[in-house]
């Protein structure tokens, strides 16, 4: 019942309709370039036509999808906790049986509902377009699915903590800046370009939020490109929302709420 009230309250945003009308712009752009006819490449003179690097093409098809998933989710936890702190009613539900673990909760599970509706519609009409037109396989994708969602609880609960502490834009801000510093580290580390210092640290230990969903489609474009551990990414992916879910909650529960 109160995960349902969260829910609601979140499509009630005024971001929502926002969000519909960007995923469908982002749909009918991946129809536009999915519908290409059959260009080629050129490489030593001999011409590469599309289904040999439509693998490659889909990857970042569905890579960039993702990725805006995991950024949707961020976005909409910056103000979503903070915002029944704010106007006192908080306080009424709290008021009730309720503990403040399960308030956080379901505040977050209000915007992940959101977010992986949003991510069904987005990534499941993209890979079928993907795999109708070029023949991709559909397995990488659900695996991937699943790596962005794991990402998206990860990054929907961190963002969820710092608006305790930061205001609504610093959060989404901080929050953009922290997935796009992830995402270009893991990439760069993928492809075999040794990191050092602190974007080595963050690649070994960090949330794979791009590692993760690349390692998950490298099928489509031969697993021996993308070195990585399938496993170890998993297990850190995991690892990572479990934390941060669990930071959030032990967090919350020290926040002073004024009655």
């Amino acid at each position: 019942m109160l995960a349902g009230e969260a829910f609601r309250d979140a499509m009630r945003r005024r971001i929502v309709p926002v969000i519909a009308v960007v995923s469908l712009l982002s749909l009918v752009l991946v129809d536009g370039c999915t519908a290409c006819g059959t260009p080629s490449v050129v490489q030593d003179g001999v011409p590469i036509e599309l289904p040999t690097i439509a693998g490659w093409a889909a990857l970042v098809i569905f890579g960039v999808l993702a990725l805006w998933v995991i950024v949707l989710a961020g976005v909409l936890a910056s103000d979503h906790l903070v915002e029944p702190l704010d106007d006192g009613s908080a306080s009424l539900v709290l008021a009730r049986p309720v503990g403040r673990s399960t308030f956080a909760l379901t505040r977050l599970v209000g915007v992940l509902g959101i977010t992986f509706v949003t991510g069904a519609v987005l990534l499941g009409g993209g890979v079928a377009l993907l795999h109708g037109r070029h023949g991709v396989s559909l397995d990488p994708a659900i695996w991937a699915g699943c790596a962005c969602a794991l990402g998206a609880v990860a990054v929907a609960a961190l963002s969820m903590t710092a608006s305790l502490f930061l205001s609504r834009l610093a959060t989404a801000l901080a929050m953009l800046m922290a997935v796009g510093i992830v995402s270009g580290v893991n990439a760069i580390g993928l492809f075999g370009v040794e990191l050092g210092g602190v974007s080595w640290g963050i690649d070994r230990f960090g949330p794979p939020l791009a590692s993760a969903i690349v390692r998950a489609l490298a099928p489509w474009i031969a697993p021996a490109r993308v070195p990585a551990d399938a496993f170890e990414l998993a297990v850190r992916s995991v690892a990572w929302a479990v934390a941060s879910v669990s930071l959030l909650v032990v967090v919350f529960r020290r926040r002073d709420i004024p009655s």
